[in-house]
């Protein structure tokens, strides 16, 4: 293997963490006051280097995009150690550097996206002869990032007041989302309900209220126990989902919910300057809103409403049937009124699933360690994709020069062939206290290959929220639950880390269409419902016991419970952002009222009028999903399809599940963003759409 690069070429490395463009990143070595003038000084630095390399641009590839390379890698490499950072390790000082930085980078964006030398460059390249020179994925690059500069306002003439205006709504965009997500994290934190009377948490099993003696503890009651208290609520997930499904305290559950459903009121303010400067921004560039703007670069160019209709037809009925089934149940074992309350819903859905399945989640999760959980998990990648996945003794950091943010962190390494292809770190656990909830990956380093035919290789950050192991076991156990959403996540590195792709544009998930970003990640998903990877990634974290058969069989059964249920609420979440995306808000009580109406058609339980979940709708008002949080049902189509493959090869005498594994390895995982995603999906599957009906039979519904 060529090595591997610290600097880009023709650039002398400065000192520094985010500088210094070391394969890993200094975390420890990192002085949060240097953050926001190193930012700053590359920032002025980059823009001067573009200015220079501007008028020399010429219809080729290294004269082009190929030269931009090293500019945008130094870019991504430092702000992305920082945003990195504040998900995982938030302070005051990263939040500050975040916030001045982000507009000054929002209009170096800008510059360098609405660049008319380069814009005429590569139209010029793709237009002429010299495009036959081009491979396929270098002319897909450039196609995109002419969509990309179409979409930035590159045909606003320069100096105009419509370019001014642009760039003034790029800028507040910007701010007004980091407040949002900056809200969102404060709310959170900012919600402790201590209890002291053990009755009020009558139903919490043993192992919940441990956690929240923990959390107490970490709220300034080091007296707690798991047995005399006191126990704090908070709204982390990993805190609020069980408790709303186990305690049986209706008022307390009822307290709590409200607490969730309104919280972070400060966005209410935000969300109709964000939507009204999204509409304007669109229509600056000349598209009639927002979500017509935003399908410019997704597969699902006419839109999904065909996909999210058919979806609605074949669920609803099934899903009116599933609440009077979870009804019925709830007055006759739980003697609960009905309509259900929404803060009842939870707790008589656990309740069903218990009695239909004989098990709780909490007699699961005592099969699901998290050490077992995730060798498994990689025994399975070695099994289906031939990659070898080992965890980083530290005793090897200083050699490869590796330092953490957080101890809790391990350094994972990728082998194909003997041979390492890529690294990603682990962050596991929950910390409340400066970590932002949820799970996700995020890009570190982008696989690239300079011209001397030097390898960077790709690194990703795969981040989760597990609780922490038990203080007194060291086990850390996992709700099902969590073993997806683990799987999931782990569906994201692999596709970045095991990309093929030499050009960092298009390289592991750059350059994927939003739609099909998600893809890999939820495909993953469908092996922990197979009865042999059940087997291998439990045990009793106590006796070593196999999962009983019968638990295997129940949790099979998971992705069917309520299924109809579930889908029309990812409905609903779809339909309302697109519905906001499609139209200018005219006052501050409008998206509320658009995310009622539209809400009506798809939520089956009645919502309180004082509910706010638009104020933490980070997905789309803080993150990538703005007109696009259908991706995560056009995606699961998809994945459904492409798991079929795996079932197929069970009962198919010419091909097995590993020939399978290796052609999705080499197609969905390895092509990245360098191939349209209709030819990926032919290569995979030999055909360039997916069918619904896979969905539909995997979740118990129609279409089988």
């Amino acid at each position: 293997m060529a090595t591997v690069t610290s600097s880009s070429p023709g650039h002398q490395a400065e000192t520094g963490p985010l500088r210094s463009l070391s394969l890993f990143p200094d975390f420890e070595g990192l002085n949060e006051d240097r953050i926001l003038p190193d930012l700053e000084s590359l920032v002025k630095e980059v823009e001067q280097e573009f200015t220079q390399l501007e008028p020399t641009l010429t219809p080729t590839w290294q004269g082009s995009l190929g030269a931009l390379e090293s500019l945008e890698m130094r870019l991504e490499y430092a702000f992305g150690i920082v945003q990195h950072l504040s998900g995982v390790r938030d302070t005051a000082k990263v939040r500050e550097a975040l916030r001045v930085i982000q507009p000054k980078l929002i209009r170096l964006g800008l510059r360098m996206g609405r660049s008319p030398q380069l814009y005429q460059v590569l139209r010029q390249q793709l237009d002429s002869e010299a495009a036959g020179s081009l491979t396929g994925t270098q002319r897909r690059i450039m196609r995109n990032r002419l969509v990309e500069m179409q979409i930035s306002g590159v045909d606003l003439a320069e100096g105009s007041e419509q370019a001014k205006r642009f760039a003034e709504v790029k800028g507040q965009l910007g701010e007004l989302s980091l407040t949002f997500s900056n809200n969102l994290l404060d709310a959170i934190k900012a919600y402790v309900h201590i209890v002291r009377d053990p009755t009020d948490l009558a139903g919490c099993p043993e192992s919940l209220r441990e956690t929240l003696a923990g959390n107490a503890r970490s709220h300034g009651h080091p007296e707690a126990t798991s047995k005399a208290g006191p126990w704090a609520i908070t709204l982390e997930q990993p805190i609020l989902v069980p408790f709303m499904e186990t305690c049986m305290n209706q008022a307390l559950r009822e307290q709590v919910y409200r607490a969730n459903v309104t919280k972070a009121p400060e966005n209410a303010k935000l969300i109709p300057k964000i939507l009204a400067l999204r509409h304007e921004m669109a229509t600056l560039v000349g598209y009639p809103n927002y979500a017509v703007l935003s399908r410019q670069t997704k597969m699902a160019k006419t839109g999904p409403k065909a996909l999210l209709d058919q979806l609605y037809a074949s669920v609803h009925k099934e899903a009116k049937g599933e609440l009077s089934r979870l009804e019925a149940f709830a007055t006759e074992h739980l003697s609960l009124p009905t309509p259900l309350r929404p803060w009842d819903t939870a707790l008589a859905r656990e309740a069903l699933r218990k009695r239909e399945t004989r098990y709780s989640e909490e007699e699961i999760s005592k099969y699901f360690s998290f050490d077992r959980v995730i060798l498994g998990m990689f025994d399975l990648t070695r099994e289906l994709f031939g990659v070898e996945v080992s965890q980083v003794p530290s005793s090897r950091y200083a050699e490869l020069g590796v330092s953490l943010w957080h101890p809790d962190v391990r350094l994972y390494e990728v082998r194909e062939a003997g041979q390492v292809v890529a690294y990603f770190y682990g962050d596991f656990y929950s910390r409340p206290e400066n970590k932002r909830s949820g799970a996700w990956m995020d890009v570190c380093s982008t696989r690239r290959r300079d011209t001397q035919g030097n390898l960077r290789l790709p690194i990703s950050y795969l981040i989760c929220n597990q609780s922490r192991p038990n203080a007194d076991t060291g086990v850390s156990l996992m709700k099902f639950s969590d073993v997806l959403t683990l799987f999931h996540e782990f569906g994201h590195c692999l596709q970045h880390i095991l990309t093929r792709v030499d050009h960092p544009q298009a390289a592991g998930v750059n350059g994927i269409e939003w739609d099909f970003v998600e893809v890999a990640s939820q495909l993953m998903e469908n092996f922990c419902y197979e009865p042999s990877t059940l087997q291998r990634l439990s045990g009793h974290h106590e006796t070593g016991d196999p999962m009983p058969l019968d638990m295997i069989k129940a949790l099979q059964k998971e992705r069917q419970f309520l299924a109809g249920m579930d889908t029309l609420r990812q409905l609903q979440f779809s339909n309302v952002d697109l519905a906001l995306h499609a139209k200018a808000p005219l006052d501050d009580q409008e998206p509320f009222a658009v995310d009622k109406e539209v809400s009506q058609k798809f939520s089956l339980i009645e919502r309180i009028p004082e509910d706010r979940f638009l104020c933490s709708f980070s997905h789309i008002f803080a993150g990538g999903y703005s007109a696009g949080y259908y991706s995560y049902k056009w995606s699961e189509v998809y994945a459904s399809d492409g798991y079929a493959a795996f079932e197929e090869a069970d009962s198919d005498q010419g091909e097995g599940r590993r020939e399978v594994g290796q052609r999705y390895r080499d197609t969905v995982l390895s092509l990245g963003g360098g191939t349209d995603p209709h030819e990926v999906w032919k290569a995979f599957r030999g055909r360039s759409d997916a069918s619904v009906n896979h969905l539909l039979r995997h979740q118990g519904l129609q279409g089988q």
